[in-house]
């Protein structure tokens, strides 16, 4: 019981610094510095240092999953291959299935107005370390790590970490009732992602997902796919 209390507490202070730490940064950074150079660094910085805490207070379970990988590298990767599959095939539909309710053929609905976003655009080099090993870890924490280590229902945890994760992508940008469209490859990414790491029980499982993914979208956007 105190096990369980324990790893609840962490979970919650885990996903509350992951939600505070962006906004207290858009509240405070741009009055303390002119220069979207330096405020560019210091947001890196205090991500970065969010995410050294976070693999800080997993750190056990984290090396114990490192150590499961060594012993069956087939599996994760397996796994995370089909998941990654899956995730395209099933964004295409939707896709698809979005555009010929909306008449939107430009993709989503929404433009992202994230402040990191915006900004890190500015320095590719940080962009590609903020894709590639912040966000990617950060996420893989808070949306799989804290939700399945406090939900013991494998169907529940993956249906409501994918929502979850939904809503944190594009819950900010919805300004109409067309806009709830948006959220479905997101979710659905979120399920797919979940259900890797629920079948694996190993959080490399979905790093490797996502890290495929990226890899696709930059190949894409690099080629003008």
């Amino acid at each position: 019981m105190k096990k369980n209390l324990n790893t609840l507490i962490k979970g919650v202070c885990v996903f509350l610094l992951y939600i505070l730490v962006p906004y207290v940064l858009d509240m405070f950074l741009p009055s303390l510095t002119k220069s979207n150079s330096f405020e560019l660094l210091y947001r890196f910085m205090f991500l970065f240092l969010m995410l050294i805490i976070f693999v800080f207070l997993y750190r056990k379970d984290l090396l114990n999953d490192l150590k499961a990988f060594k012993k069956d590298k087939k599996k994760v990767l397996l796994n995370a291959l089909m998941s990654f599959g899956l995730m395209l095939i099933g964004i295409a539909i939707i896709s698809l299935i979005v555009t010929s309710i909306t008449g939107n053929t430009n993709g989503s609905s929404y433009e992202s107005s994230s402040v990191i976003d915006s900004l890190f655009q500015e320095n590719k080099l940080l962009m590609i370390f903020y894709v590639f090993i912040i966000s990617l870890f950060t996420e893989q924490i808070v949306f799989r790590k804290v939700f399945k280590d406090i939900i013991n229902n494998k169907i529940f945890f993956v249906i409501f970490s994918g929502m979850i994760y939904g809503l944190f992508q594009v819950g900010y940008n919805l300004s109409s009732s067309s806009d709830l469209l948006t959220l479905l490859p997101y979710t659905y990414m979120g399920i797919i992602v979940s259900s890797s790491y629920a079948k694996t029980d190993n959080i490399l499982t979905p790093c490797f997902v996502y890290l495929l993914y990226d890899l696709f979208v930059l190949f894409a956007f690099t080629f003008n796919i």
